[in-house]
């Protein structure tokens, strides 16, 4: 009987691998569409939508972040959080992603589908305000250091040691999947966006400017809704 090539089994482990990541991504992507949705098959998802406390979505914090990175955690890269392998040149790369992220939140009124997806809070009360900007920076808290940590540290790794030279491109696609809940014009943007963060994820092994990206954009968006009256 001949003897199993090493390399064989390291490519075999490499596909089960990024095939469980992936699964485990669409699990819990679709429980949450699912929930966002209001499907009420077999079950009342919107449950796993009920534990916010102050704005803190419990079922994205755990299901994005905890669950992924207590796997990741014997082989944890530290440095892929850490500005240990960025270049100067990364500086200017992050200063313009955020110039065109606050760009994109801008014209957000002059987009139909966007604009009525994004209604501001500028008729609130200043009290009012600082609840809305304390729950939203909760929950942002919640989601978007697993949304990161899922995509472009769990399934891109495991998706570019199985296929390296086409295996990232399962992050753009599962982000643009679960962003067609959105109006088409953040989806195709959110999509772009996701091509340029993962590559620039993959080519540095690290996720520390797409998750800084993410958030300039999420605070950019929630300081325009504080200023902006709905219908504008």
């Amino acid at each position: 009987m001949a003897a199993t090539n090493p390399s064989e089994k390291t490519a075999g482990r490499s596909r089960r691998v990024a095939l469980l990541v992936a699964l485990y991504v669409l699990l819990v992507l679709g429980m949450d569409t699912l929930a966002t949705q209001g499907v009420r098959f077999p079950f009342e998802w919107r449950l796993l939508l009920r534990f916010r406390p102050g704005g803190f979505d419990v079922f994205k914090f755990a299901a994005w972040f905890v669950i992924p990175f207590l796997f990741a955690l014997p082989h944890l890269d530290i440095d892929a959080f850490t500005l240990k392998r960025w270049r100067r040149s990364d500086w200017y790369i992050l200063a313009g992603l955020v110039a065109i992220g606050a760009l994109a939140v801008i014209v957000i009124p002059s987009i139909p589908g966007v604009r009525e997806t994004y209604r501001g809070f500028g008729h609130l009360s200043p009290t009012q305000k600082h609840h809305v900007f304390c729950w939203h920076l909760a929950w942002n808290a919640s989601w978007l250091i697993g949304w990161e940590f899922l995509h472009r540290y769990s399934l891109l790794r495991s998706w570019d040691r199985w296929l390296p030279r086409a295996g990232w491109l399962i992050v753009p696609l599962s982000e643009g999947l679960y962003h067609l809940q959105k109006a088409p014009p953040e989806t195709l943007g959110m999509v772009a966006l996701s091509v340029v963060l993962t590559l620039w994820a993959r080519k540095r092994q690290n996720v520390l400017l797409p998750f800084l990206v993410h958030l300039a954009i999420e605070l950019e968006l929630l300081v325009f809704l504080l200023r902006t009256a709905p219908g504008r």
